[in-house]
């Protein structure tokens, strides 16, 4: 019969363990029983010389082995005959409450005999997910927007921050850096971090804007938060991750803090567009849930070390789909240095305006980069670069952009791409298909039009976003320099 304190949830290795023991024990009970009750060697009938049991005996030597089989004789041994049996029984029946003791104490630390959640037998894999997640809740913030509006009342010019939105942060080093999604504050005028302490409470913290780079989604927010002993998330490599690979994402979906999701990573150089346009490549793809709040929270591996910042999903309804996306941590640790240390990225540019490719495929334009126009005063402009322009006979189509460098160019992301191997004031070569023709370009005029291949030379010239204080969205790609 099983023990009462033997209840509750149980590994099968762990029980036969016990159920060994049981059984070891009910042996050990039943020969001290046995042992208890000989008699001393006095009261044995034996002779001083001993016959085989099989040898032939006569009425006038009785056989000693019948002898002991006899009723009386059996009746006289399982009588105790001193005190000294009765005190080693004593003694043995109080070795065995004590192993029953032993083996029921073992069985309490195993988990038997207790249902609280904590006492609970896990795995070991499950183990390590929970120390994890123990270990890394600090590391993860929650931050919430606010945005400026009118308190409503009649003849009043009083401004109230109303809550515009929830995200999640890391904490990147202990001086206060919060690394977050430039969406997730993008068009707020403040915002706020709440962060968990070691005795388990939090703690919120009005932030300042130290950095923004829109084209990889990157923002670095600051907080005062000396002597609250800040842990940052342990830094991984993202280089040299591998598809099936465990990954854990840690955020605030929805506004529940500290939601932990589990998944593997299911693809990887996967690519998305940034608000500005721009396209952030070698994304990382998993199937842990990613939901509306989780952006800019933690994707770690299974040793806790950060390898990515989640940032988008793919999904027809705004929820999980099981297709997350997520910036590299070598990405993000090559961006947050540079905007800590001048609260800017400063990038290459041309000095154009574009067509985005999906329109001007839709016009029968060649791959390339159509120029919209060349600001004057641009570095596009002092290198010859052509613009769209309209005339009388319709549209003038400006320069196609083919090469950079050497480099073939299809689209805006290869003319991006290209540009990011070269920094601000460096003199590159720029492949354009001109129109040899001229007249306009319709619609239904692109497909037929002639181009001559031209080289012009031009030389870089740098653009950057600084955040000296909280700011509204660059515009859309068509209105900057690229």
């Amino acid at each position: 019969r099983i023990p009462p304190w033997i209840a509750g949830p149980r590994s099968c290795t762990s029980f036969r363990q016990i159920q060994g023991g049981m059984r070891a024990l009910i042996t050990l009970l039943l020969a001290s029983q046995c042992l208890a009750f000989l008699p001393s060697p006095s009261f044995l009938p034996y002779p001083s010389r001993l016959p085989s049991p099989l040898a032939h005996t006569s009425n006038n030597h009785p056989n000693p082995w019948t002898t002991l089989r006899s009723p009386s004789v059996l009746s006289m041994q399982l009588k105790p005959s001193s005190e000294g049996d009765i005190a080693r029984r004593g003694i043995l029946a109080l070795g065995a409450a004590l192993g029953v003791g032993m083996i029921g104490n073992k069985a309490e630390s195993l988990g038997f005999g207790s249902t609280a959640e904590s006492d609970r037998m896990l795995t070991p894999s499950e183990q390590n997910t929970i120390a994890l997640f123990k270990d890394t809740t600090q590391s993860v913030v929650f931050i919430s927007t606010f945005v400026e509006a009118s308190s409503g009342r009649s003849f009043s010019m009083d401004v109230e921050q109303m809550e515009s939105g929830t995200g999640s942060g890391i904490v990147w080093d202990n001086k206060g850096h919060i690394v977050t999604n430039y969406h997730v504050i993008r068009s707020a005028s403040s915002a706020q971090v709440s962060v968990m302490g070691k005795d388990g409470a939090s703690r919120v913290y009005t932030a300042k804007l130290t950095g923004i780079d829109p084209d990889k989604d990157i923002a670095v927010l600051e907080i005062d938060a000396a002597g609250a002993g800040l842990q940052p998330a342990p830094l991984g490599a993202s280089k040299g991750l591998e598809v099936g690979q465990l990954a854990l994402a840690i955020g605030n979906p929805f506004g529940l803090d500290h939601t932990l999701t589990t998944g593997v990573i299911s693809g990887l150089g996967r690519s998305m567009k940034a608000t500005t346009g721009r396209t952030i490549r070698n994304l990382i793809q998993t199937d842990a849930a990613i939901n509306p709040g989780n952006s800019g929270g933690a994707l770690l591996d299974s040793r806790g070390r950060l390898i990515g910042m989640n940032t988008a999903i793919y999904s027809p309804s705004g929820t999980s789909a099981g297709i997350g996306f997520a910036i590299p941590s070598d990405t993000i640790k090559s961006v947050v240095d540079r905007l800590i240390t001048f609260g800017a990225t400063v990038r290459p540019i041309l000095g154009i305006t574009y067509m985005e490719g999906s329109q001007a495929r839709m016009l029968g334009l060649p791959n390339g980069v159509l120029v919209l126009s060349v600001p004057p005063g641009s570095p596009a402009a002092e290198g010859g670069l052509q613009g769209t322009s309209r005339s009388r006979d319709g549209i003038d189509l400006g320069d196609i952009i083919v090469g950079v460098g050497g480099e073939a160019i299809g689209d805006e992301a290869d003319l991006f791409d290209t540009l990011e191997k070269y920094k601000p004031g460096d003199t590159v070569s720029v492949t354009v298909l001109r129109d040899s023709a001229g007249g306009g370009a319709g619609p239904r005029r692109a497909a037929g039009l002639s181009f001559d291949k031209t080289e012009v030379r031009v030389t870089l010239a740098g653009s950057s976003y600084k955040a000296g204080s909280w700011q509204e969205a660059p515009p859309a790609p068509q209105g900057r320099f690229r």
